[in-house]
């Protein structure tokens, strides 16, 4: 090949090269310069992702507006495993974290039914089946998941020690992590595991209202999948009601299946108790769908409300209703008030206390145990709460079962008046000893006989209820009969749930059937106990207000409620507005009502609690009860009261126990209907007995 022919090869190649170098530079401009930013968008978008977004929750008010529970702004924490790279990675991750929370003095959602700390126990009784109100047994979500895991060498009934080691087997961890470490560690991937189990994703909420410096310390450690979202958070506006109120948290695993199946996802907090459960369908709101794109380091890129295909509508979260109480919170206040001064020093014995106050048609005006706790510390607080031998954390008005002594008298009265047993002249002989029967040892005595040696000689009903002869009932349930007095005490609601939205206990009434269900004999005697208020009949605060309610109401026995107006998120609808439900009807005779209620007002005249009321602006209506407890310990106190005398407004009960006398109570019952009927309450409410019971 000559030079002329090489050259023009060479300048041949040259030429492709060159236009190839053209070509390919011009590719690079139109990728990097023309559409670099398309490209580069396209590049990032690497993991596409839907989650769903709570609502915050309804408000929760006083019958007269006053915000009781609201909502804040405040962090949690999910957790994404898909970006926290293989499994040795994950478990390294999470054990920074968990080191965090430690430092930071942050919980963590852990259901895992084992104790945090070796030689480890199972917290639950059943911790691989779960128990219906109906008492049918499932498998557990812990049975559950060990099934699905098919965790290996597990033996048939392993204990809390055998199954954290197949956890940390199935887990793959590391031997070099300590007992407690791997505990909370197989804790968190128990969670993770329920959800990419149950609910087809890998991102659980692992803590709820966290502190700045905790985001601080995450960022700084730079933990890959763990994510800071900005939510609410329930927030208490007032110290007090807390039994009321209630509480919210996260769903506990064996209760998943009852929310799943109303849309709720594993991450969502719900009431858990007290008002917050009980309206837990009008206070939480609509879940929003939000889509959202990370890129490979986990960044988020963009994120959107999900926008529905068929519908066009964006779904956005919608916070729930608002909820009205027929509560009035400054009241709550005065009771709780009330109790907190006087309970302590009753006895060197006393308790607990209880109060429940209420209109006339069951609405709930103030309910309060003693003692109490703040609703904003409950979680803090709750391990010191739960050991404190008071058990602060009881409901005492709602599920305390106490016998209401001498304030079932007029129970018992009314039911000898409309069956014409007895009659509103009639006049008994108060013997001291009830010659009912042949030998002394069998005669039971009146109360005023036993401690003062006397007699309230002849009385009519109304002098037998202010005097609280026991005599006089003694006779009166003999002739009335043990099935007419359940009758009447049923009537006025004794014994049964009252049908508030709240978890309350029945109770009973003594009689055949409950003996027997104690293993014990029923006798006449037993009859005359009954009478007064002792034997086996077990009643709540807040039956004993609901009776009152309805016997000076004229005989209508509602349900007792706690939810006045419920009304839209912006306040602007009424959503729902409640109607008291009348249960019974018992069309007690006017001038029956009349001798009962005059018995009753000459208690708080006359009687031993006049003293506390005298000095009132309003006329009251009460009966004390003195129920004993056992021989060696002190009684339970206990009185109802209604006012006005002449038009009754509202009805009250409060139960001491181990209080001693029911008289003592009245000092408490007094500030409570000083408060409400003063020209302070009138405004904002506007628009010494001694056992075996008096």
């Amino acid at each position: 090949m000559d030079g002329k022919q090489f050259q023009f090869r060479t300048r041949t190649v040259l030429l492709i090269l060159a236009a190839v170098f053209l070509a390919f530079t011009g590719v690079l401009y139109n990728l990097q310069v023309v559409h670099g930013g398309y490209y580069l968008e396209q590049s990032t978008r690497k993991i596409a992702n839907t989650e769903t977004v709570q609502a915050a929750r309804g408000e929760i008010l006083d019958r007269y507006g006053r915000v009781l529970v609201s909502n804040r702004a405040s962090y949690q924490v999910s957790l994404d495993t898909s970006l926290m790279g293989d499994i040795q990675g994950r478990n390294t991750t999470l054990l920074k974290l968990l080191a965090v929370c430690r430092e930071q003095g942050v919980a963590w959602t852990d259901t895992l039914c084992i104790s945090g700390e070796a030689p480890f126990s199972y917290t639950q009784a059943r911790p691989f089946e779960t128990l219906s109100a109906g008492g049918t047994a499932s498998p557990s979500q812990l049975a559950r998941l060990v099934e699905s895991l098919k965790l290996k060498d597990l033996p048939e009934n392993p204990t809390a020690g055998q199954m954290v080691d197949a956890l940390r087997a199935y887990f793959e961890v590391d031997g070099s992590v300590g007992e407690a470490e791997g505990r909370a560690l197989v804790g968190v991937l128990y969670e993770l595991a329920l959800r990419s189990k149950d609910v087809a994703r890998t991102s659980y909420v692992f803590a709820r209202d966290v502190n700045i410096a905790f985001i601080t310390a995450v960022k700084e450690g730079k933990l890959s999948g763990v994510k800071i979202d900005t939510v609410t958070v329930r927030q208490y506006e007032t110290e007090y009601a807390a039994h009321l109120l209630g509480q919210v948290g996260p769903i506990y695993a064996e209760d998943w299946d009852r929310y799943k199946d109303k849309g709720y996802s594993m991450n969502d907090t719900v009431g858990k108790d007290g008002v917050e459960a009980a309206f837990e369908d009008l206070l939480r709101g609509t879940p929003g769908t939000r889509d959202i794109e990370l890129n490979q380091s986990g960044k988020v890129v963009s994120e959107n409300w999900h926008v529905n295909a068929e519908t066009g509508e964006v779904e956005a979260p919608k916070p729930g209703n608002n909820v009205m109480l027929t509560a009035d919170i400054k009241l709550q206040e005065v009771v709780e008030e009330s109790l907190k001064r006087h309970v302590p020093g009753m006895t060197d014995e006393t308790e607990g206390a209880a109060c429940v106050v209420t209109d006339m048609t069951g609405g709930i005006l103030a309910m309060a145990s003693y003692p109490t706790f703040s609703p904003e510390s409950y979680s803090r607080d709750y391990n010191a709460l739960s050991a404190d031998p008071l058990k602060p954390l009881f409901n005492r008005a709602l599920q305390g079962l106490y016998a209401p002594g001498s304030t079932i008298k007029m129970a018992v009265a009314a039911g000898g008046l409309e069956e014409g047993v007895i009659s509103t002249t009639e006049e008994i002989l108060d013997t001291g000893r009830y010659k009912h029967y042949d030998r002394i040892e069998d005669q039971p005595m009146c109360w005023y006989y036993r401690q003062y040696g006397r007699t309230h000689g002849w009385e009519n009903v109304s002098e037998a209820i202010r005097d609280s002869c026991n005599i006089y009932f003694y006779e009166t349930g003999l002739r009335l009969g043990i099935e007419k007095i359940d009758t009447y005490a049923a009537l006025f609601g004794l014994g049964q749930k009252t049908g508030l939205e709240l978890y309350e206990e029945a109770g009973e009434m003594a009689g055949p059937a409950t003996s027997a269900k104690h293993g014990q004999a029923w006798y006449e005697g037993d009859t005359m106990y009954a009478a007064i208020g002792q034997g086996n009949t077990k009643v709540t605060p807040i039956q004993l207000a609901n009776y009152v309610s309805t016997l000076v109401n004229g005989g209508s026995h509602y349900a007792t409620h706690l939810l006045k107006t419920v009304k839209s998120s912006d306040f602007s609808q009424v959503v729902e507005e409640y109607r008291p439900e009348i249960r019974d009807e018992i069309n007690l005779d006017p001038a029956n009502l009349a001798a009962v209620k005059k018995g009753m007002g000459m208690v708080a005249s006359e009687g031993s609690a006049a003293v506390y009321f005298k000095d009132l602006g309003v006329t009251v209506g009460a009966k004390t009860g003195t129920a004993q407890v056992s021989r060696n310990s002190e009684a339970n106190a206990i009185l109802v009261a209604f006012a006005p005398y002449e038009n009754p407004e509202i009805a009250l009960s409060i139960v001491v126990e181990k209080g001693g006398s029911g008289t003592l109570v009245a000092a408490i019952a007094a500030e409570i209907l000083d408060y409400y009927f003063s020209a302070k309450g009138a405004m904002e409410a506007a628009p010494a007995e001694n056992a075996l019971a008096r």
